[in-house]
């Protein structure tokens, strides 16, 4: 009797611990929804207009054009396209998570500035960056991101950036490699690789590989490999859903552990100059010296480093690629170009100062950031409930604030922003450095948030003016070597290569004539 007693009372308890979860859980979802509900109509919101699918629940039909496209290397150009069809907002199911889509700049200025807290990238970065680079100002948010960028900031401060004596050092290796064809066909693209591997390695590890003097040594070639094949792993990671098992390539695995090896080593090196009483100080900060002087933890400064590294080896080397496919098929741009930059004097007496006053070649730098961005698009997070100003209502042209529920993932495409008839003119596909010396053009709307090559807010590229000055300088030596820079691609337009960048799959094939 006594056992039926306890044996029903443990059964009452049981179900009325059940209805209670229940019952509360309902509350809270009730509850949750008429604040949601109260907020849409306080801010008239309105939902944006929706992208046609046939799998509204999973968008298995969106995932499989997304993966097609990028076999294909046409992401960018798709995402373009459904823009132009769709308008500068719409949203879609994907994974059974509502996605939105915009390029208006102003959902931009709320996401990555005014609202920036309510955005963030752990919950989608730290997945699929995370075997390679870890924990650090790429895939991190609050207080951790904070830390990162405190720990990195030294190192680009100005008088680190406008240093141009450490660069022109790689430099001129380059142009003692590009000597060696002058007259004869080249593709520029591996060229612009190896400079920008030396330049990042020396400044983030403290050692170049010296790839353009000489042959990388045997564990600079394993990296070198490893975080091209890392690249393009994190690159498919992004089109699926976040299940390692669906990362079943060991060889990305095995990359990620090269790679993490490799900065290791170089970590091990700076740590131990640290403590060598011959060490001398540099001229210039070597990263890895100052994270090791700042902690201790081996794992934390290898993270900082390839979350630098990954963005600065690839912003050099895709920029300088991309300017010279353009210049070699605008060879009046070539000539207006090299006359400003032959009004400078010899490249001995070049300075940051002057080389950022030369508005022809920042012209033609920016025009080739603006058509073909080295990030194509760019994922955020809601880490809250929030609100889009605009794109709400439906159609093309919605205007209604757009209500956000937290877990909502926001995809914006840099490269349909900077191509919008809207903002840019009728000719807004066209390459036109010109467009950039005219201030205050009918056909022109730019404005800080119509042009985001680096990002903008709080989380803009902690490298960017480094990036730029090492872009403009080697932009400027090659131009006052050479009298003028042939095509010599049989294909004349921009093949994407849709990696975590995107860089020209044809490279940069050109025939450098000497002056």
């Amino acid at each position: 009797m006594d056992i039926s007693c306890d044996y029903w009372s443990a059964s009452y308890l049981f179900l009325l611990t059940v209805t209670l979860v229940v019952v509360i859980f309902i509350f809270c979802t009730v509850s949750l929804h008429s604040y949601r509900q109260r907020r849409i109509r306080l801010h008239g919101c309105a939902p944006a207009a929706s992208l046609p699918q046939i799998d509204p629940i999973f968008g298995l039909d969106i995932v499989f054009h997304a993966l097609s496209t990028f076999r294909s290397n046409k992401r960018n150009a798709s995402l373009g396209q459904q823009f132009s069809t769709y308008g500068t907002t719409f949203q879609a199911r994907v994974y059974n998570t509502t996605k939105i889509y915009t390029i208006a700049p102003q959902n931009l200025q709320s996401v990555f500035s005014t609202d920036f807290d309510s955005w963030g990238v752990a919950p989608l970065r730290l997945f699929f960056f995370g075997p390679f680079v870890g924990k650090g100002i790429m895939t991190v948010d609050g207080a951790f991101w904070t830390h990162s960028r405190a720990l990195l900031k030294p190192t680009f401060s100005r008088g680190q950036i406008s240093d141009l004596s450490a660069c022109s050092v790689h430099v001129n290796h380059l142009m003692t490699a590009l000597s060696k064809h002058d007259g004869l066909d080249i593709d520029l693209k591996p060229y612009f690789e190896k400079l920008a591997l030396d330049s990042s390695t020396e400044f983030l590890f403290g050692h170049s590989t010296g790839s353009l003097t000489t042959s990388p040594t045997l564990d600079a070639q394993a990296f070198l490999q490893a975080y091209n094949y890392g690249q393009a792993g994190i690159g498919k990671r992004m089109q699926l859903p976040q299940w390692n098992i669906l990362t079943r390539d060991q060889r990305f695995w095995r990359s990620c552990t090269l790679a993490r090896a490799f900065v290791e080593k170089c970590v091990i090196e700076a740590s131990a100059s640290q403590n060598d009483p011959s060490y001398k100080t540099p001229s210039r900060l070597i990263l890895a010296h100052e994270l090791a002087a700042q902690t201790k933890d081996h794992e934390d400064i290898v993270n900082q480093l390839l979350n630098v590294f990954l963005p600065a080896h690839d912003a050099t080397a895709v920029a300088l690629t991309n300017i010279f496919f353009h210049l070699s098929r605008h060879p009046n741009t070539y000539a207006a170009l090299r006359e400003e930059i032959m009004a400078l004097g010899p490249y001995t007496t070049w300075t940051f100062e002057r080389l950022k006053a030369c508005k022809y070649l920042q012209a033609v730098m920016n025009e080739t950031f603006r058509l073909n961005p080295s990030i194509g698009q760019m994922n955020r997070i809601a880490l809250r409930d929030t609100i889009l100003p605009t794109g709400g209502g439906g159609g093309r042209d919605g205007t209604s604030p757009i209500f956000v529920e937290k877990g909502t993932v926001l995809t914006t495409s840099f490269y349909a922003l900077h191509r919008s008839p809207q903002l840019w003119g009728e000719d807004s596909e066209v390459w036109r450095p010109e467009r950039w010396l005219r201030k205050g053009s009918s056909s022109t709307k730019m404005g800080y948030w119509s042009f985001l090559p680096f990002g903008g807010g709080p989380r803009i590229c902690i490298g960017m003016q480094l990036a730029l000055t090492e872009v403009g300088y080697a932009v400027g030596r090659v131009v006052e070597r050479y009298r003028c820079v042939e095509c010599r691609d049989p294909v004349w337009d921009f093949v994407e290569e849709w990696k975590l960048t995107t860089v020209s799959r044809n490279g940069a094939k050109v025939r450098m004539v000497p002056a």
